[in-house]
């Protein structure tokens, strides 16, 4: 082969390789191109993923370091300290301004402190303790832009209950009323005239009552409740059931009057009680409705009766325990009777009014609340 057919060859050969290099470089080029454009494109997603999901309450929340954060405290409860020492660290590292604190006192379980803590400009007030000071701040709170995150420090818990929280993790309990979802429940106001003629007006959350479930929570031994938690009530329950019925008469939504003979009757904005005991199934938290229970039984059969129907959930309609819905009521003691609030005993009281006051109270809640909830 002659040397300009070798130099022939060699130059065809390097213009065959060049080729190649420019179409396996395009071939890239496309490549890198098309994973650029893909890039750009994941980027614009994510981008707009990010402002949908800030847009979402709980998550804007937990995005809004400036939120100023209230604790108002039960010094006296088993675990408080370490409580407040968890919400502390819990706030700093979400770079929240620090923690403004305020303890309850004997005499005030929660009102002066939760009534301060707004003035103070909190915008998410954290409440812990019992189901006093629970209530206490929720009616403080109450018709205002601020929101109620409940740390569970008491023994029956009945607002946290009914709200799915989680009463044996405090850590997520904390987490929840930092960075929760927001929840609007009723709330129910209440005037009490009591036996001595005075008027006390004031609201609950879960449920009142006057009779038989007032007189456990009165009669409750406090020393066996610090060391058998809820089951304390059960022993103050068998005390108490061989009560006699009394005369009481009923006004549903402005209705007349109409009378009965009872054992307890009870106004529930929420009907899950401690030992997850749903006492009242069709109570739900943010129906714009009460649920009047009138519980009427003669002898030990019926109350078998009624614990039947209330641990089996039975449908099965009873004589002795009667339910009725409206917004209001009111209730007329034809003598004394013992009242609890939220579990709290309130006094003799000779007659009671009760009005919801529909979704006036934001709470903190898990991410995806349930109005109907069974919790141990």
């Amino acid at each position: 082969m002659s040397a300009e057919m070798i130099l022939a060859v060699v130059a065809l050969s390097l213009i065959l390789l060049l080729l190649v290099t420019v179409v396996v470089l395009s071939v890239q080029l496309r490549r890198q191109a098309h994973l650029v454009h893909r890039l750009m494109e994941g980027l614009d997603s994510v981008s707009l993923q990010v402002q949908t999901i800030s847009s979402v309450p709980s998550v804007a929340r937990s995005l809004d370091p400036a939120q100023k954060v209230a604790l108002i405290l039960n010094p006296v409860k088993p675990h408080a300290a370490d409580t407040r020492r968890q919400v502390e660290v819990t706030a700093r590292v979400a770079g929240m301004p620090a923690v403004m604190v305020y303890e309850t006192t004997e005499t005030d379980p929660g009102t002066a402190m939760a009534e301060q803590a707004l003035a103070d400009g909190a915008t998410v007030v954290l409440a812990a303790g019992g189901d006093g000071t629970v209530r206490r701040v929720a009616e403080v709170l109450a018709g205002t832009e601020a929101s109620l995150g409940i740390l569970p420090l008491g023994t029956g818990n009945l607002l946290a209950r009914n709200l799915h929280l989680p009463i044996a993790d405090m850590e997520q309990c904390i987490t929840i009323a930092l960075q929760g979802h927001h929840r609007a429940i009723d709330t129910v106001s209440i005037r009490l005239a009591n036996q001595d003629g005075s008027v006390q007006r004031t609201a609950f959350t879960v449920i009142a009552g006057v009779g038989y479930d007032a007189e456990i929570m009165d009669t409750t031994n406090d020393t066996l409740k610090q060391h058998a938690g809820w089951l304390a009530y059960g022993e103050a329950g068998m005390r108490q059931l061989a009560g006699k019925r009394k005369e009481i008469s009923v006004s549903l939504d402005g209705g007349p009057l109409q009378r009965y003979q009872v054992r307890s009757v009870m106004v529930a904005n929420c009907g899950l009680l401690t030992g997850g005991i749903n006492f009242v199934p069709h109570a739900v938290i943010d129906d714009g409705l009460l649920d009047v229970v009138l519980l009427s039984p003669r002898h030990v059969v019926d109350w078998l009766r009624i614990a039947g129907k209330t641990l089996l959930k039975s449908r099965r309609k009873l004589p002795v325990l009667e339910s009725h819905q409206a917004t209001q009521c009111k209730i007329v003691l034809h003598e004394p009777m013992t009242s609890q609030l939220d579990g709290d005993a309130s006094g003799q009281v000779r007659e009671i009014s009760a009005r919801v006051q529909p979704e006036s109270l934001r709470v903190q809640v898990p991410e995806r609340p349930s109005s109907s909830v069974t919790q141990a």
